[in-house]
C-alpha cells in the first residue's frame, strides 16, 4: 500500500506541475500580447498627431507636436524598449516646378536600439501580430513593415 500511495502522490505532483507550467505560458502569452496591443496603440496615437501638424523635414519635431506628445510614450520608449523616433519622407516625383523633387506626405515612426541599455525585445511573431492588428500581415509591405535591421516603421501619411 505504501508504494501505491507513493506513485499516486508522484502523478499528483506531475499534473500539478505540468498546470503551472501550462498557466505561466499563457500569462506570459497574454502578457507580451498587451506589450503589442499597447505599441501598435502607441504607433496610432503619434501618427495621429503627426498628421496634425505637417510632416516633419527632418529628425526634429515641431515644437507644437512636442508639446501634443508630452503625455504619452513618445519620450519614455516603448514597451520592447528602444525608442521612438521620426523618419523625414524621402522625395518622390519630381516637384511642381521641375526645380527637384518634392517631399512624399507624412514620414514614418520608427522604433530604434541603437543603446546597448535598451536592446528591443520584439520577436517576429510580435511583429507580425501587430503588423495583423494594424495594417496588411505583410512585414514587407504596407505601413507597418520592418526596415534596418530588422526594426519596426510605421508610415504616417494616408493609405501609403
Amino acid at each position: 500500500m505504501g508504494g501505491f500511495l507513493l506513485i499516486e502522490a508522484g502523478l499528483v505532483l506531475l499534473i500539478l506541475v505540468l498546470a503551472a507550467g501550462l498557466v505561466t505560458l499563457l500569462l506570459g502569452r497574454h502578457q507580451q500580447r498587451r506589450r503589442c496591443d499597447r505599441f501598435a496603440a502607441d504607433l496610432r496615437t503619434f501618427a495621429e498627431a503627426f498628421q496634425e501638424y505637417a510632416p516633419p523635414g527632418d529628425a526634429s519635431l515641431p515644437a507644437g507636436l512636442e508639446d501634443r506628445l508630452k503625455d504619452t510614450n513618445w519620450r519614455k520608449g516603448s514597451p520592447f524598449g528602444g525608442d521612438y523616433g521620426c523618419l523625414a519622407s524621402p522625395p518622390v516625383g519630381p516637384s511642381a516646378d521641375g526645380a527637384g523633387r518634392s517631399p512624399a506626405r507624412g514620414g514614418a515612426i520608427v522604433l530604434t536600439a541603437f543603446a546597448p541599455s535598451m536592446p528591443l525585445t520584439l520577436s517576429r511573431r510580435d511583429l507580425l501580430y501587430i503588423d495583423a492588428t494594424i495594417d496588411d500581415a505583410n512585414l514587407a509591405t504596407g505601413r507597418f513593415r520592418t526596415g534596418f535591421n530588422g526594426w519596426p516603421v510605421y508610415d504616417i501619411g494616408e493609405n501609403q
